[in-house]
């Protein structure tokens, strides 16, 4: 696992190890004038996505080209390929990658108009530019991310190269070496494609905003607000650690960065509160995979999803909001009920700041202010890359003028750092985006998309719960290992399509997608979000993983409600979604309590057989079902309160 995780390390000069990684990333410390070097490189690379941002982006082979350069280098120059040179210079071969990937990029830069007039028939130069570029963006991907997306890539070129070889349906007429280079280097379809177009111009955007709010001591402020919300409930420290989680999940937009993130104030304090060590990771890595799932934001994955679909975001962002409210309905009542159980108490008064100093003016200025303008500038119908950076400058303004905490010296030591810290995971975004880009070019250009489509069609038939099924499975694959946007992309380029084929609309098709490519972090064995909360805890992940999927199950029932029901993406009359998020509600409240087997006291296996079958009665889409399943809750619960009665005229034994 990698140091980011570790809050005790101190991150020296130049090193990103403050920055969460991901599974098997070895961050670098680079020594000296290589260190400054480097980390100038970094502040460089966000100082170009916040000018571009605010004044313009360049044309787009340009603008993906200088992208994916500062990614490449800062990647390759951050994280080691060997753990023995985590902490020494750059030796000569990371040079030679470096200038496989600067050269490529810069002579797209120079070069791109003339290359889109003869995109069909490059020169010999080109073939030995497009090798060396896939080398140094394969190599930069494998180091910060691990092998799963190159197996992805690799695959995808062998199977464009070698399709008539391909037996069946599967086969095709297959792509000559000049067609290859062609489609990789010469279009803006290919690695100037769509993924690093939103990498290079939405997600960028909003990493930056995420990080400035962070770094401006938005992190703090969000987790003193959840201690003000939720520290004195029973099971207040889970609790805490669910809202802080969900609302630092709703900026940063990634399962792993957020449980890194949280992690170490959350799992701690439910640790010395009498949580089991498993319990604590299991709360946190829930829920900072589940704040992706909540409005207003989302992360940058949903802006994704509007790009892709073409349907505003404030859409999406409604049509989200019910079974966000589901996720955390479960999720609390789960925690709340197992604290009950196990008679854990709420946290400590002395460790609970006082809500008139946490929910103070500069708290709304520096957190509730830029995020209304996001959704403000959304209503008015302005771009997604438009509303986020003047989010950014809005916190800006709110940190340099009216922050008092630090001087203008120590504001702007601060503003640099943010802006190193942001080079670094700029640049991981940006080499994942180039080598999820080779995936998803060659499944539109070969069809495998559209025959991936059929198969699953043909195999499930008429039966949308078959294909569902299917779907899911293939999201969570292709999510395991890799952050929520790349995730989302591939799972719909494959998913989506099949369900659409079933008359599933196409929003609901793509929330489909989008909550199981975002679920994979938490689903075994390439659970992300586990690692780095497990890591926190001093735990072997696999000690959570039950105690995760308790908490989290509830979630992977909710696609199959609102492709069933939808009435929860708020569509349809108002009485007909109010009666439906009622049903679905009851059933969620029935399987937190048969998950725990507790209500008012510990269920019998009758009660408990009564809840879970009444719960999934709730959730199915029929209306005689969801009565039916209405009286098995209600027999499990008066059964329940006649044993808690009982309980109580026996006295204690």
């Amino acid at each position: 696992m990698s140091d980011a995780s570790d809050p005790q390390r101190t991150p020296q000069p130049g090193t990103p190890s403050e920055t969460p990684q991901e599974e098997g990333a070895i961050g670098r410390n680079l020594p000296g004038w290589q260190g400054l070097a480097f980390a100038g490189v970094a502040i460089a690379f966000s100082v170009f996505q916040l000018y571009t941002a605010f004044f313009g982006t360049l044309p787009h082979m340009q603008q993906r080209a200088i992208h994916g350069m500062f990614g490449a280098v800062l990647a390759i120059a951050f994280f080691a390929g060997r753990r023995a040179d985590r902490d020494r210079g750059l030796p000569i071969y990371d040079w030679l990658l470096l200038a496989a990937a600067v050269v490529p990029t810069a002579y797209v830069v120079v070069n791109w108009d003339d290359m889109m007039t003869r995109r069909l028939f490059p020169d010999p130069i080109e073939y030995w530019l497009t090798g060396a570029l896939l080398v140094a963006f394969f190599e930069a991907c494998r180091r910060t991310l691990g092998w799963s997306l190159i197996v992805l890539a690799v695959i995808a070129l062998f199977y464009s190269y070698f399709g008539p070889a391909m037996p069946g349906r599967w086969s095709h007429s297959g792509f000559t070496m000049e067609m290859m280079v062609s489609r990789l280097f010469m279009f803006d379809s290919g690695l100037w494609g769509l993924l690093p177009g939103l990498s290079a111009t939405v997600i960028s955007t909003f990493i930056l905003f995420g990080l400035f709010v962070m770094g401006t001591g938005g992190g703090r402020a969000f987790m003193d607000a959840a201690l003000c919300i939720a520290g004195r409930t029973t099971g207040g420290a889970a609790k805490v650690s669910t809202v802080g989680s969900s609302l630092m999940g709703t900026i940063s937009g990634s399962g792993m960065a957020n449980a890194a993130a949280t992690g170490s104030l959350t799992i701690p304090m439910m640790k010395g509160l009498g949580y089991r060590p498993a319990f604590a990771v299991g709360v946190e890595a829930t829920a900072s995979t589940g704040g992706q799932l909540m409005p207003p934001i989302m992360g940058a994955g949903a802006f994704v999803m509007a790009e892709i679909v073409g349907i505003p975001y404030a859409t999406i962002a409604l049509a989200a909001l019910l079974p966000a409210i589901l996720f955390y309905l479960g999720n609390f009542l789960v925690i709340h009920l197992a604290a009950r159980k196990e008679g854990i108490a709420p946290v400590p008064h002395d460790r609970i700041p006082r809500a008139r100093k946490v929910f103070t003016p500069m708290f709304f200025l520096q957190l509730v202010l830029p995020v209304a303008v996001i959704i403000y500038l959304l209503v008015e119908g302005r771009s997604i890359q438009y509303a986020g950076s003047r989010a950014i400058l809005v916190t800006l303004g709110v940190f340099f003028l009216l922050n008092w905490e630090h001087g203008l010296l120590e504001k702007c030591r601060i503003f640099v750092d943010i802006l190193r810290r942001a080079g670094v995971s700029l640049a991981q975004m940006a080499v994942l985006a180039f080598v999820a880009q080779i995936v998803v070019s060659f499944i539109a250009a070969t069809g495998v998309g559209v025959k991936f489509t059929q198969m699953m069609v043909a195999v499930g038939g008429a039966d949308l719960l078959l294909v569902l099924v299917m779907g899911m499975l293939a999201c969570i694959i292709l999510g395991m290992g890799m952050p929520t946007t790349a995730a989302y992309v591939l799972s719909a380029s494959l998913a989506a399509p099949a369900l659409t084929a079933l008359d599933v609309p196409r929003l609901d098709a793509h929330m489909f997608a989008f909550y199981f490519a975002i679920l994979a972090t938490i689903t075994p064995p390439v659970c992300t979000a586990i690692y780095a909360a497990a890591a926190i805890a001093g735990i072997r992940w696999t000690r959570a993983v039950k105690d995760t999927l308790r908490l989290g199950w509830v979630a992977f029932t909710i696609p199959f409600m609102f492709v069933y029901n939808p009435e929860l993406l708020f569509r349809g009359e108002p009485l007909d979604i109010a009666v439906t998020f009622a049903f679905k509600a009851i059933g969620v409240v029935a399987l937190a309590a048969a998950t725990i087997s507790w209500w008012s006291v510990g269920l019998s296996l009758v009660q408990r057989v009564l809840a879970f079958a009444g719960a999934f009665l709730l959730i199915t889409a029929e209306l005689w079902l969801n009565l039916a399943g209405l009286g098995a809750v209600a027999a499990a619960l008066v059964l329940n309160l006649r044993a808690a009665r009982a309980a109580a005229q026996a006295g204690p034994a």
